[in-house]
């Protein structure tokens, strides 16, 4: 079955405008700490790029020192979740211990890749561990809740496949502007 973009969800200039204000409330959060964001690849690339430059510009005159560090987590097939498989990178362990760490991660489905990733980063003895997702998706209140949420949600949405601003169906449109809906067929 072959996707195509959908209707539009979140236009590019609401993104902007939420990522500058999660901005700020992080500058907030980590000032005088040097955290450690590890980002959830690929599909936070575009998220996690404008979010730090946002967090830079609140945190002004402090410029805040913080380290990027990526995780390669693959935990789709299609349209479908599947089984997580993670990568750390060589010496995240060095970096993250003893350190407040941001796992950023664009969005909160299931909850299984968010927990995964969360289990390492807690294993690697960090001091602090926080979450944010640029999306997190409205399920029904059926089946078990996830072990953990997210501390921060950039927005909301029906539970339903979505491409756009990183987020990709078979590695296609994650250069989108914006965030759609996947239409499938056609």
């Amino acid at each position: 079955m072959r996707g195509e973009v959908g209707k539009i969800l979140i236009p590019s200039d609401r993104i902007a405008d939420r990522v500058r204000e999660l901005g700020r409330t992080l500058a907030d959060t980590y000032a005088g700490r040097e955290p450690v964001v590890v980002a959830i690849m690929k599909g936070c690339v575009l998220f996690l790029a404008d979010l730090v430059r946002a967090w830079g510009e609140a945190a002004r005159p402090e410029h805040p020192a913080m380290d990027l560090e990526f995780v390669s987590v693959c935990s789709y097939e299609g349209t479908e979740p599947g089984k997580v498989h993670i990568t750390l990178p060589e010496g995240l362990e060095a970096r993250v211990a003893g350190r407040p760490v941001l796992v950023l991660d664009d969005i909160f489905d299931t909850g299984r890749t968010l927990v995964a990733v969360c289990r390492e980063v807690e294993r690697l003895e960090a001091v602090e561990l926080k979450t944010l997702v640029l999306l997190a998706k409205r399920r029904a209140a059926t089946g078990e809740p996830p072990e953990r949420k997210p501390d921060w949600v950039g927005f909301e949405i029906e539970d339903r496949f979505v491409i756009g601003y990183g987020l990709d169906y078979r590695g296609r449109w994650r250069n989108l502007p914006y965030i759609a809906a996947l239409r499938e067929g056609a």
